[in-house]
């Protein structure tokens, strides 16, 4: 995957991950979402690197967005008393 599209393809995954659980889909399933939709938004952003690769490229990026919400999440809740 290029360098500049690894930011971009995490963010589109964060954001259509939202999307989708607001849609209705029980928040459990967030992480399976996250990496079905990153393997194809890297399956067709990467036209040109074998479909194996991109596959690859794909998991990584769902599970890596899967990640960095979750971990958003954990620093940003206060704990209200």
């Amino acid at each position: 995957m290029e360098g500049y599209l690894n930011p971009i393809i995490i963010s589109m995954i964060v954001g259509i991950t939202q999307v989708i659980k607001t849609a209705g889909v029980p928040k459990r399933f967030a992480p399976l979402v996250s990496l079905v939709v990153g393997i194809v938004l890297c399956v067709l952003y990467e036209s040109n690197v074998d479909t194996k690769q991109s596959i690859v490229d794909g998991v990584i990026a769902g599970l890596t967005a899967s990640g960095l919400f979750s971990g958003y999440k954990g620093v940003t809740k206060c704990d209200k008393k």
